[in-house]
This record gives C-alpha cells, sequence and structure tokens, in this order.
C-alpha cells in the first residue's frame, strides 16, 4: 500500500487572493494591519495614479514614457500640441481614443504601502512570509511593543495579488529585535542588512502548476537608506513635514505595480473613509496612518478618527468577564432649560432616571445581566454561550437627522445644524466591529448589505411605532445610529475569522452576541420612548385649543370620505345639510393643501436665499480680491526678474521652474476673476428691483459673462433677434438670471456627459409681435434622457437625472428647470418644451406684451 502526498494547485494562491479578499479596499486594509503587527508606528497609502486619467498637460520624458507603454506616437500627437517644452492636452479629442490611451497609460500608475516597522529577516520571510496559512500571528499573538496583533489566518499577503500582478517589497530588519535569529555561537552576523522580495502573480497562472514550482526571488541588501527611499517615492507630498516624526532606521516599502484597478479619485477617497473608521478614534494615537494621491496632491494626508460631538443619545455599556453589563446612557437630545418645570411635577416624572435633577446631570447609569438582556435564554442553552462571550465595549451615537417645527416644541429638543448630521451619518453611520483595535469588515459598512447586520431596520418594520406611541414599540432607525463594538482575540476566543477576512463565522456565539447588543439597544430605547409619552401627554394638555383644530381637519377628510360612499338622501333638509359639510369640508382641506405647498416651496427657496446672502455678505471683500487677481502675478513676476533671469532656468524640469508656475497660477487666477465677476454680478441690489430691460442687451452680457467657460470648453453661444426692433420687458434682472443661468449649466453638464463627437452649440433666438414675447432656446447636447416617460417631469421639484458614474446616486439639485418654469409663471409666461430630431435640447419661454410697455 502506497501513501500519496497531497498537492496543491498554484491556482489556490488566486483563490484565496484574488478571488477570495472581497475587495481591493479590503486588501488594502489588510496590508495596514500587516504594518501594525509589525509594530509601526506609521502607515503610509500611496497611490501613484496622476495617469488614470489624460493629464492636461505632459513633459517630453512622459510624452516619451507613454510611448514606451505603447501607445502609438500618432495617436499622442491627435491628443497634444506641443508648446515649447510641453505638450498640452487639446480641448475636443476623441472619446475612443481618449479610452484606449487611458487604458494603457495606466500601466504607470503604482501603488506603494510604506511602515517603519521592525522589517523582516531572510527567516521570517522564508518561515513566514511565503508560507501559505502559517500559525505564527495565532500562537503569537502579541508584538514586541504589546500590541495583539490583527492577522491570523497567514493570507494576508496575497492581498498584493488582489491590487496588481507584480509586486516588490524592500524589507529593513531591525537587529535588535531579531537578535535572537542569530546563532549565538556564530562570530558572523546576517551580512545583508534587507532584502528585495519580488514576486509576479501571473506565474500562478498556468494549467497543471502546483504552488511549489513557482517561486519570488529574494535579494539581499548590504546597504540601504530607508527614509530617503520613503522621501523620493513621497517627494511631491511635503515628505520632510511626513516624515520628520519617523526615523524609518527599519520598515517595509512594498511596491505595486501593473495594478488591476484604476485608481482614480472617487475610489481613492473610498479608501481614505474607510481607514477613518479602521481604528477606533481613541486607540489610534500610537499608530498614524497617512494617504497621498498623485492625481490630488492637496487633498488628503493624516487620517483623522470619526470622532462624534453632536448626538442626541450616546450609550456605552461595558460587559466583564462574569457577564454583567455596565449601561450608561448619555441624554444629549433635550434643552433642558426650556422645558417647563410643571412637566416635572407629573407622577411619571417623579423617579429615577426621570427627575429633573436626572436630566440636568445628563447621564444615568444602570448594570444589567446577559440574561436580563435576553431574558428567557439562560433556561434554554445547555451548551453555555454565555460564558462563551467574553469582555467588549459597545458605544452608540443616537443622531435623528431632522425635526418639525411642532416636534421642537413639544419634546423641548435642542437646536443642531441637520446638514452637518446627515453628511456624518453618510459617512460614519452604522455600528462597526473592532477587533483588538482594528475594523472587522463588513460590518456597518455604508452603501453595503452589511451596513444592517444586526437587522434593526427589520425590527422597524415590524414594529414602526413613533417613539411617542401610548402602547410602545418604538424601535429606532439603522440610518440614525452610529456606534462601535470593540472585542478581543483573547476574550472572545469563540468569534472566528471566514476564511474570506471579510467577517466572523455566524456560529451561535456570533448570533447570541448580537442579541446582547440588541438588548442593550433597548435600553436607549425605552428610555427615550418613555420621555417622548409623556411630553406628548403633557403638551396635549397644554394644547387642547390646536389639538381641536387639527380634529377638525380631521373631521373634514372623514366628511369627504362620507360623501364618496354614502347615498343621496331623499329629504332635502339632510341633502342641504350634507351640502354645507361638504363645503365646508372642501374649503379645509382646499386650505391645508395650499398652505402645504406653500411651506415646501419656501423651504426651497429659504436655502436658495441663503446661498445669494452669503455671496452678497461678502461682496465688498470679493471685489477686492477680483481687483488683486488681475495683477499680482505680474508684479510677483517683475520682482523675480530683478532677482533672478530666466535663462537660469534652462532646461529645468517645468514643475521646480517658477516662472512657468506663474504663468500657470495666472491662469487660474484668470478663471477665478471670471468666476468672482459671475457670482459678485449675480448678487447686485439692482438685480432685485423691477425695471425695462433690453433682452438683447442683456443677453449679451450674458455671452460676456460666460465667455472664458465656453472658451476652455469648446461652446459656441449665438443669438439671434431682429434688427429693425428692439424688444423690452419690465421684469426683475435676477429673474432672467436665474433662467439663463440654470439653462446653460444644463447644458454644460449635458456637453460634459455626452459619449458622441460632436460640436457644441448654443442657440437663443427672441422674437416678438403685438401680444408676446418668445425665447427660443436650442443646444446641440444629447437631449432628454430616453428612460424620462413624461418630459414634463423635469419641471417638477427635486426631479434630476444627474447620477454619480460609480454607484448610481442622484448627484443634481433638481431645482434648476423647476427655477426656470416657477419664474416664468410668477411673470404670467409660459413655457413649453421643443421637439428635438438627432439630439439636442430645446424649449421656448413666452411672455404677455403687457411687459413690453
Amino acid at each position: 500500500m502506497a501513501k500519496i502526498p497531497f498537492k496543491v494547485s498554484a491556482r489556490t494562491a488566486r483563490l484565496i487572493g484574488r478571488e477570495n479578499i472581497a475587495s481591493s479596499k479590503g486588501a488594502i486594509i489588510e496590508l495596514v494591519k500587516n504594518s501594525s503587527d509589525a509594530d509601526s508606528k506609521v502607515c503610509i497609502v500611496y497611490f501613484d495614479n496622476k495617469y488614470s486619467h489624460l493629464p492636461k498637460k505632459i513633459s517630453a520624458s512622459e510624452f516619451q514614457s507613454f510611448i514606451d507603454t505603447g501607445v502609438e506616437e500618432v495617436h499622442l500627437n491627435s491628443l497634444y500640441s506641443k508648446e515649447k517644452e510641453e505638450y498640452i492636452l487639446k480641448e475636443l479629442i476623441d472619446d475612443e481614443l481618449r479610452s484606449e490611451v487611458e487604458g494603457k497609460i495606466r500601466l504607470l500608475n503604482h501603488l506603494y504601502i510604506l511602515d517603519d516597522g521592525e522589517g523582516m529577516t531572510k527567516r521570517i520571510i522564508e518561515n513566514y512570509w511565503m508560507t501559505i496559512g502559517t500559525d505564527n500571528k495565532l500562537n503569537d499573538i502579541f508584538t514586541k511593543s504589546g500590541r495583539i496583533k490583527a492577522g491570523a489566518k497567514g493570507i494576508g499577503r496575497f492581498a498584493l495579488d488582489k491590487l496588481g500582478d507584480y509586486c516588490e517589497m524592500t524589507t529593513k530588519y531591525d537587529p535588535l529585535i531579531h537578535q535572537d535569529e542569530f546563532d549565538a555561537k556564530s562570530d558572523s552576523k546576517e551580512r545583508d542588512v534587507g532584502y528585495l522580495w519580488q514576486v509576479n502573480w501571473c506565474d500562478f497562472e498556468g494549467e497543471g502548476k502546483t504552488i511549489d514550482n513557482v517561486e519570488a526571488e529574494l535579494i539581499g541588501i548590504d546597504v540601504i537608506d530607508l527614509k530617503s527611499e520613503v522621501f523620493t517615492i513621497l517627494k511631491n507630498h511635503n515628505p520632510s513635514e511626513v516624515l520628520k516624526e519617523y526615523d524609518f532606521d527599519n520598515g517595509t516599502i512594498i511596491d505595486i505595480s501593473l495594478l488591476r484597478d484604476n485608481w482614480d479619485d472617487y475610489f481613492v477617497e473610498q479608501v481614505y473613509s474607510d481607514l477613518e473608521v479602521l481604528v477606533p478614534p481613541e486607540e489610534s494615537s500610537n499608530f498614524k496612518i497617512y494617504v497621498f494621491s498623485s492625481l490630488r496632491e492637496k487633498k488628503y494626508g493624516l487620517v483623522d478618527g470619526s470622532i462624534c460631538d453632536d448626538f442626541d443619545y450616546k450609550i456605552i455599556a461595558e460587559a466583564d468577564e462574569n457577564q454583567k453589563v455596565k449601561i450608561t446612557i448619555i441624554r444629549n437630545e433635550y434643552d433642558v432649560e426650556t422645558i417647563d418645570t410643571s412637566f416635572f411635577k407629573r407622577e411619571a416624572m417623579q423617579e429615577f432616571p426621570f427627575r429633573l435633577e436626572d436630566f440636568r446631570k445628563g447621564k444615568w447609569t444602570q448594570t444589567k445581566t446577559f440574561s436580563q438582556l435576553i431574558p428567557g435564554f439562560r433556561d434554554l442553552d445547555e451548551e453555555g454561550t454565555f460564558e462563551k462571550i467574553g469582555k467588549f465595549k459597545f458605544t452608540l451615537y443616537f443622531m435623528k437627522r431632522a425635526y418639525a417645527s411642532l416636534d421642537k416644541e413639544k419634546f423641548f429638543y435642542r437646536n443642531f445644524m441637520s446638514n452637518d448630521r446627515k453628511d456624518w451619518l453618510d459617512r460614519f453611520g452604522g455600528i462597526k466591529l473592532f477587533r483588538d483595535n482594528f475594523r472587522v469588515r463588513p460590518y456597518g459598512e455604508v452603501n453595503d448589505i452589511a451596513f444592517d447586520w444586526l437587522g434593526l431596520g427589520s425590527r422597524k418594520v415590524s414594529s414602526p411605532a413613533a417613539p411617542s406611541k401610548q402602547e410602545g414599540g418604538y424601535k429606532v432607525e439603522p440610518g440614525n445610529i452610529s456606534g462601535s463594538i470593540k472585542i478581543s482575540r483573547i476574550s472572545n476566543i469563540d468569534f472566528q475569522d471566514k476564511s474570506s477576512r471579510e467577517g466572523l463565522q455566524e456560529n451561535k456565539t456570533f448570533r447570541i452576541f448580537k442579541k446582547l447588543i440588541e438588548g442593550i439597544i433597548s435600553e436607549f430605547e425605552e428610555d427615550r420612548a418613555y420621555i417622548a409619552r409623556e411630553m406628548t401627554l403633557y403638551h396635549g394638555e397644554k394644547n387642547r385649543e390646536k389639538i381641536s383644530q387639527q380634529n377638525a381637519e380631521k373631521l373634514a377628510q372623514e366628511i369627504l370620505e362620507r360623501k364618496r360612499k354614502v347615498k343621496k338622501e331623499s329629504s332635502d333638509e339632510t341633502n342641504d345639510q350634507s351640502a354645507n359639510e361638504i363645503v365646508l369640508a372642501e374649503l379645509v382641506e382646499t386650505q391645508k393643501e395650499v398652505i402645504e405647498r406653500l411651506e415646501d416651496e419656501q423651504k426651497i427657496l429659504r436655502a436658495l436665499a441663503s446661498s445669494g446672502i452669503v455671496v452678497a455678505s461678502f461682496n465688498h471683500e470679493l471685489s477686492n480680491l477680483d481687483d488683486a487677481l488681475g495683477s499680482r502675478m505680474d508684479e510677483l513676476k517683475e520682482l523675480l526678474q530683478e532677482q533672478i533671469k530666466p535663462d537660469l532656468f534652462e532646461g529645468v524640469e517645468d514643475f521646480l521652474n517658477p516662472y512657468i508656475l506663474i504663468e500657470d497660477i495666472k491662469k487660474q487666477d484668470l478663471k477665478m476673476k471670471n468666476w468672482l465677476k459671475f457670482s459678485i454680478g449675480a448678487a447686485r441690489k439692482d438685480k432685485r428691483k423691477r425695471k425695462k430691460i433690453n433682452l438683447r442687451y442683456y443677453l449679451d452680457r450674458v455671452e460676456e459673462t460666460w465667455y472664458s467657460v465656453f472658451e476652455n470648453r469648446g461652446i459656441t453661444l449665438s443669438i439671434h433677434s431682429p434688427k429693425s426692433q428692439e424688444i423690452e420687458m419690465r421684469v426683475y434682472e435676477i429673474d432672467l438670471d436665474s433662467i439663463f443661468n440654470n439653462l446653460i449649466v444644463n447644458s454644460i453638464d449635458a456637453f460634459l456627459r455626452n459619449t458622441k463627437s460632436v460640436s457644441r452649440r448654443i442657440m437663443i433666438v427672441l422674437a416678438a409681435n403685438d401680444k408676446e414675447i418668445n425665447i427660443t432656446y436650442n443646444d446641440s447636447g444629447p437631449g432628454l434622457s430616453s428612460d424620462i416617460d413624461e418630459p414634463n417631469d423635469i419641471f417638477k421639484a427635486l426631479f434630476t437625472t444627474k447620477r454619480n458614474i460609480h454607484t448610481g446616486e442622484e448627484i443634481g439639485t433638481g431645482l434648476g428647470m423647476w427655477l426656470v418654469e416657477t419664474i416664468t409663471k410668477d411673470n404670467d409666461g409660459k413655457i413649453k418644451l421643443l421637439n428635438s430630431t438627432g439630439g439636442g435640447f430645446g424649449i421656448r419661454i413666452t411672455f404677455p406684451r403687457k411687459f413690453y410697455k
């Protein structure tokens, strides 16, 4: 009988790397965890991604490097025009050619992971780094500094395959930390102070290959200045500021190339946001994370934690080893000083923790056992599941996103900035799970199916009651909470990773743990609901008159419903009485609808007015800035020429030549000057007075205002009006601004989204007769989306078809065309969409001739 050994296919590396790690973001986080496990004080994630898209200008050396990657020179000449020693991207280029060239130059992009950890010796590389599924982190839990290691599966390095085809790792080890690895009897230690490790993941492909036939290359290095290498990599990101805290006497540099993903700024921003919640803020002081991008050099930097300082409720729950949980509930929802003292004289508000002194203290604490949080479970549990759940800490924040004015009065809510809360929750919402100070993905991941991993949404659907419902049943909405749960490998040994490193195994212990968290959340829900119920009763007792009015509206609705159901009575008296009731009911209902519509419009217009007020408030400062932008670069250039002659910079790279940089800044100043001119003009006080306006002269000023924008985007504007006739209107100029600026902005957006190579034209035609003035607006864009069933829906408030190309989310305001129609109707005008053939957008606005006078 023969014994046959197992063989492992080389494809295994792909299964546990590229195909098993759920996302590229997750792969990066695995590598950041490795830096922490190496006792690094810092980890730098650098996306050298400036070739994600065609650069607006390139040097001669970059032009040649593009050719070296396989781009044909004739194609580059179609895309770029040479100006002096640079190549400038042309305004109008073929979209298919752009995509083809971008696909090739992306091969020049790199992704770097840099740390100042303890580095790796040859023995560590061979025995651990190159060994799949090694258990060294499973058995050796703590780092030299006492950190608990985040990794345990021994497959984290295969995250590299998820990110790119080729990888180089330069590592320099700390001889003091690794001195026990050298032979004490030997007179000589390793000559090499570091190593260069190289692997091509394509080597794992091929039919019949086994993993022991695939090799990585390891080269010993006897001299290495790791800090200089880091400095060179980060040369455009002020590395002296970043590196002054860190010696980089040892550490690791991972360089991943032939990247599988196009890391444009949208995805870099996602990684940055993920890293913000990778480490709990209070734990991040001894391990800092930086993110840099060559595509957006000034945008990123130190990753700050997601600290929340604006909340309605905060709950802190700490479980000990005896299955007891200390729960502290912090109330911050109520403006206590505005609550009538008579409210606290109610019988229900006489007991702890609902007394006035409890509200003023702002928090209260209780201790619950696991059995009290999940009552009845211990009697059924024969496996001792509670005992398998060790110490943990749970912090929860509850934040309502908005409130109605009536609710503020009823519940004594304190004021807050709803937009700030919405932005914060959209970014940091959800309950995250952390193990040994590193996040376990994907729990609480925004826009992911695992966002609501505790099933709070299902609880809310099954019990949609408001907090104030007297019968109880309030459940919190998952979109209004944020939080973190901290566990440890040491005290929670029954929580095991999935092999994909994406989440924990759904065993019984983990399921009961989730129920414990739900039980803690219920303690907060009951506290908030108890207070809301009492405040509702108190408000009702004090505001009987208002409630009577509400009851009248409710009665009106019931009468109208009766009208539809009850048959005609034979008695005339009954008919007259019913008719009177119905008239009154319809009047109440109509008034209610009018008020609601006006309130909705008021909210929208208030938000729009705020933007104008901000601009108007800084009108003087903006005007001064406008004056400075016109001359400051010329003055700077004159001063520089007195000290340094331009010919001294011949042959110097453009980014080091101050004269070229000054010219670039001057161009940006010109753009800023034009936009300031537009903003200042839009806020002029005289535009808010009704006056007689010559439409042709007005449109000439519109063309002048938008000139630089049109020129930069290759747009032609043509205006047609009868030469023998002056067309005038008595109108608010700011109304005309709103109409034409919104139409032009929509056209520009349509041109930018258009995939077809067509000339970009806008045409405005003025015409008038004895009865009316007609303004016809057309553009040569793609026209309305074919997905719009009813074209006139574009005039509805908040209707938009502008969406994020990556997520499909709406990104337009949906207010532009609504404003155009609203302003037209306010001036007794009519608006009509024009049928277009062969693409394009057209609209005709008609005003009655009375505005001519």
